[in-house]
């Protein structure tokens, strides 16, 4: 396991002091780093998904279509059992569930419906869209720790790929993903800030 370094070390690692200005300045950035990561982690997967489809796609592009949007169906069951579970606990009223379509480039889809207070409907906005990106990410590092932690036959190799390949295709943000987590996740921002500060000053 990695050890994560202090909010002291980080920091320092800035250079700009440690008085409360330069933890403050430090928690801003990290701040903005911590909400646009699921972003990037997402656009990285995209980036892996499209490679995938140049590599498939030379030998027959139809092909590559067919294996990234059909084949590779446990990750579409991943991704919006992801959105379900984050909703569900967030307390939006899910509507519709489609594990399996293919309408208008959509594999699969939830519909659900926001309510409580502005808050809330703010971190179900958000926790929502950005369920597949997490969820992809922690059960690919499980897969692929597993992958690496020893020997396995043949079989249990190729298993094990197919869902890490299933999970890339998969765990990126659709552009609705993106719209409804910019549409909530400012509500994180202050107290994502708090903590950094909290660390940096009184840790």
């Amino acid at each position: 396991m990695v050890a994560l370094p202090s909010m002291a070390q980080v920091v320092a690692w800035f250079g700009w002091g440690n008085g409360p200005g330069a933890i403050a300045a430090v928690s801003a950035v990290l701040t903005i780093v911590v909400l646009l990561a699921p972003v990037i982690a997402g656009l990285i997967l995209f980036g892996l998904e499209r490679l995938q489809v140049s590599l498939i796609g030379s030998l027959n592009r139809d092909l590559a279509y067919f294996f990234v949007n059909f084949v590779t169906f446990p990750g579409t069951f991943v991704h919006e059992m992801s959105h379900l579970i984050f909703a569900v606990i967030t307390g939006a009223e899910v509507n519709e569930v489609c594990m399996f379509e293919n309408d208008g480039g959509r594999l699969g889809h939830i519909s659900y419906r926001t309510r409580g207070p502005w808050f809330m409907e703010a971190v179900q906005h958000s926790l929502t869209a950005v369920a597949p990106t997490v969820v992809g990410f922690v059960l690919g590092y499980v897969l692929l720790k597993y992958i690496f932690a020893g020997t396995h036959s043949v079989w249990a190799y190729v298993g094990l790929w197919y869902l890490v390949i299933s999970l890339i295709d998969h765990s990126t943000m659709s552009n609705s993903d993106l719209e409804h987590y910019f549409q909530g996740v400012w509500i994180f921002i202050l107290p994502v800030f708090l903590v950094f500060f909290g660390l940096g000053y009184w840790g």
